[in-house]
């Protein structure tokens, strides 16, 4: 009769131990006339748990029910404990402790096996971000972004349409130019200047949920020529100054999805979009 379980678990620093499995062995020690050679204080046999795991010299094995210390032996600890047992509390110095439960009581004269292994413990790694991003709004903007986080971290994340506006002239939303004192003739040809860069918080919400927010300077920048080739920026529909950007970040595996929102002086808004490897 065998029974695995692999649900309990525990986090140690950067690594997990897990269970990998419990199960009776009815074909093991008892076969070999080796039970039986420790008893409780009263007077009964004790069962065995033989516990498996890399390093095992390096646990320690406590219970009311454990009956005396431990036998070392390659790759796996014999211990000792009183029929009716039900759990077993594992430490140690450099990865911690659990407390496993086990299914059932133990049996007098019993074999058992626990094995138990060590696996990376995402939750205490720290991770970066390496992410194009695109800024979706009434004037589109590329970039990229970058952040290092455990818990708690930080981020830098850089916008950009590539077009530089140089206006000769400002004019507002009629076309006037106070600068001449008059409304010229406009060709209709339009420029947009956008740049934003931001940095703040990146923080794990839940695994492996992320949210980020942060300040920055930026600008959006509205350009109309005139018949003469000159160019006026539309002070109307033209900001800059604070840049106040949030989002969240979710991680599927090494990729990292963003999705965001961003507002340059609270006039301007776009929302913002990324697909990156996060490692």
């Amino acid at each position: 009769m065998t029974a695995l379980f692999s649900a309990a678990c525990f986090c140690v620093h950067a690594q997990e131990l897990q269970i990998v499995s419990f199960q009776r062995d009815l074909l093991g020690l008892k076969s070999k006339n080796q039970l039986g050679v420790r008893k409780d204080a009263h007077g009964t046999p004790c069962a065995i748990v033989r516990v498996s795991v890399k390093n095992v010299q390096d646990y320690h094995f406590k219970d009311a029910y454990v009956v005396g210390d431990a036998v070392y032996y390659p790759g796996e600890a014999w211990v000792y404990m009183a029929e009716g047992a039900r759990n077993l509390t594992i430490t140690s110095d450099r990865f911690g402790t659990m407390r496993y439960a086990f299914p059932q009581e133990l049996e007098k004269e019993a074999d058992y096996r626990l094995a138990l292994k060590l696996v990376d413990d995402d939750s205490n790694k720290t991770r970066t971000i390496v992410a194009p991003v695109m800024g979706v709004g009434p004037v589109l903007s590329y970039g990229i972004m970058v952040g290092v986080v455990k818990k708690t971290g930080g981020y830098l994340k850089v916008k950009y349409n590539f077009q530089n506006l140089s206006a000769d002239y400002l004019c507002d939303d009629n076309g006037y130019i106070a600068e001449v004192g008059a409304t010229p003739w406009y060709n209709g040809a339009k420029q947009n200047s956008r740049l934003a860069i931001t940095g703040g918080l990146l923080h794990r919400l839940a695994k492996p949920v992320y949210v980020y927010g942060g300040v920055g300077y930026g600008l959006k920048k509205v350009g109309w020529q005139l018949e003469d080739g000159t160019w006026a920026e539309n002070t109307d529909c033209s900001y800059k100054g604070l840049e106040v950007d949030m989002g969240g970040i979710l991680r599927v595996k090494n990729i990292a999805l963003s999705a965001g929102i961003q507002t340059n002086c609270f006039k301007y808004w776009e929302s913002t979009l990324g697909i990156g490897i996060m490692f």
